[in-house]
């Protein structure tokens, strides 16, 4: 029995859309907004997601099934998966 390959969505407007915004609290896939939350960014995303993105890109995904290397997207779905966002925030520590 073969098992169908499931159909990606649509990629975010902004690239930084897969990973929660910190300072409005955007959750994945929408928007960023004012700190109110009434009005939603149309031209950019906040900085603190966009450094945010940018961290967790420069990170393999650990992830079993993806494996996806640094500045490469994770496979099977738009968003970067948890493993990867929670590994790229993790503190690392080196030997002297």
């Amino acid at each position: 029995m073969t098992v169908p390959i499931p159909q990606q969505r649509r990629p975010y407007r902004f690239a930084a859309m897969a990973v929660q915004c910190t300072w409005c609290r955007a959750r994945v896939g929408e928007l960023c907004t004012n700190q109110r939350g009434t009005a939603d960014r149309r031209r950019d995303v906040h900085a603190a997601r966009q450094i945010d993105w940018v961290r967790v890109m420069s990170t393999q995904c650990p992830e079993r099934i993806c494996q996806a290397h640094p500045n490469q997207p994770c496979t099977l779905t738009p968003n970067a998966h948890q493993a990867r966002i929670t590994a790229a925030h993790t503190p690392t520590t080196t030997a002297p």
